[in-house]
């Protein structure tokens, strides 16, 4: 494992705040109302709605944000959650600890389903994603695939809004111009089991995808990393580097969402996924591994 630290960046947000802010804005879209009703009934600027749903500047007082909580509908527990998690205006960017983290570098969003919400959304609204997964991910899927992984014995936390999410997160759309890379592991090609047609199917898609791909870098782009590689990212599971109003943070999912920023832990993982990139297969390489597995895949699912 030779992941090497970038030098932290010159401004750096709070998670929390990144997040928050983008729950904001989407809860107020979800609920059909203006920044000016927000700012008429908080006695704020529009421009002061629109910089904290931008992330650009945190909201100074708890009490602002409960109002504004109220406003949309939001109740306790998950109100008083929020507040708490809300870093102040200020705050001391000294890194201390192993992970070289300074205060509010992390935030586990621990809100049940609306912290899995804030993630797809997330995911879906970043403009740049950098992932490493051990399936195929969400928006990468075919119908019958996405139907087996999301099946409760497998998925424990779904990563598409489903029923049992909140409302607001189905109208969250995949952004416009997204540059997308996903770092599949080898063993995608491997796993079928007793649904080896419905994974050949799925592979032959990812191959599909790999041909649509913007031969200039930008949109989506797939990538397979060997198993003989032994990285960093094997170490840490599936995770993603997501950018977000600017904002570079590291983002999983456990038991419950996390997001890292700044810290030494979040630039190691950071440049852990570049290294993975690096050693993953080149396109062409890659398009035909999962051609060969998808054949394979389908003579067995045949046999």
């Amino acid at each position: 494992m030779h992941a090497v630290l970038p030098s932290p960046a010159e401004t750096l947000k709070p998670p929390a705040q990144v997040v928050i802010a983008l729950y904001l804005r989407l809860v107020r879209e979800a609920r059909g109302m203006h920044q000016t009703k927000v700012a008429d009934f908080l006695g704020v600027s529009i421009s002061a709605v629109s910089r904290w749903e931008r992330g650009e500047t945190p909201i100074q007082r708890p009490e602002t944000l409960r109002e504004l909580l109220r406003l949309y509908g939001v109740k306790n527990p998950h109100k008083a959650f929020l507040e708490r998690s809300l870093p102040p205006p200020q705050r001391d960017r000294v890194e201390t600890g192993f992970a070289r983290r300074a205060p509010h570098d992390h935030w586990a969003d621990v809100a049940e389903a609306e912290a899995t919400a804030r993630h797809i959304a997330v995911m879906r609204s970043a403009s740049e994603v950098i992932e490493y997964c051990m399936r195929p991910p969400a928006g990468l899927r075919t119908q019958a695939y996405e139907q087996l992984v999301l099946a409760p014995e497998i998925c424990a936390v779904p990563d598409v809004p489903v029923l049992s999410l909140p409302t607001w997160v189905h109208g969250v759309d995949w952004a416009r111009g997204q540059r997308r890379t996903v770092i599949l592991d080898e063993v995608v090609l491997t796993q079928g089991g007793a649904h080896a047609a419905v994974v050949a199917a799925q592979l032959r898609h990812l191959a599909a995808l790999v041909d649509q791909e913007d031969p200039g870098g930008g949109g989506l782009r797939v990538r397979i990393l060997p198993m003989s590689q032994v990285l960093l990212v094997n170490t840490v599971g599936p995770v993603a580097e997501v950018t977000l109003y600017g904002q570079r943070m590291v983002a999983s999912v456990g038991l419950f969402p996390s997001y890292k920023t700044g810290s030494g832990a979040a630039r190691s993982i950071s440049a852990g996924l570049r290294e993975a990139l690096h050693k993953s297969w080149s396109r062409e390489e890659t398009h035909a591994r999962l051609r060969s597995a998808a054949e394979a895949m389908g003579h067995k699912a045949a046999s």
